[in-house]
């Protein structure tokens, strides 16, 4: 019977430890909330606004791969869900919103909001998702040419070792 009442005390203090952690691990709704605004400022929901479209393109150019007499009709399923999707950007704001206001104080959040309210800023967001075209194509050409280098010295390596590919 005592054994079993340390249990139960055990378990309790456990439960009791791990909502103190997570209640610790809520960030302060006013940082959430600077977190947003920083976030508003930054136009992270415009660039949200131009990925979706762009994600149902590629996944549309998929389908139509699979069933190409079909592709007005998948296209047009596609921009539909697109438009759906979109909408639900919210879910992943605030779930980022979160993820800053955990990593950064009110202070720093409202020091970086005020940069992209800045005429700089407001620049760098305006070139922003032209920037991120551009990275990503620069990445991709990169990865494509690292992959072939990394495909070439392989095949001579085992090569050397006795193993032809």
């Amino acid at each position: 019977m005592l054994h079993r009442a340390a249990l139960v005390a055990a378990t309790c203090l456990a439960f009791l430890a791990s909502s103190a952690a997570l209640r610790a691990q809520t960030p302060d709704p006013a940082r959430v909330a600077a977190a947003k605004e920083m976030m508003q400022s930054a136009g992270v929901a415009k660039q949200f606004d131009e990925v979706m479209p762009l994600l149902a393109r590629q996944l549309s150019a998929s389908f139509i791969a699979v069933a190409p007499d079909k592709a007005d009709e998948i296209r047009q399923v596609f921009t539909e869900l697109a438009a759906k999707f979109v909408d639900r950007k919210n879910e992943l704001i605030d779930e980022i919103a979160t993820a800053y206001a955990d990593q950064l104080t009110l202070d720093e959040l409202n020091a970086i909001a005020a940069f992209y309210r800045s005429p700089v800023g407001a620049k760098f967001v305006e070139v922003q998702p032209q920037m991120m075209r551009k990275a990503m194509a620069l990445g991709q050409r990169w990865g494509a040419q690292i992959g072939r280098e990394i495909e070439e010295e392989a095949r001579r390596e085992l090569q050397k070792r006795g193993i032809p590919l």
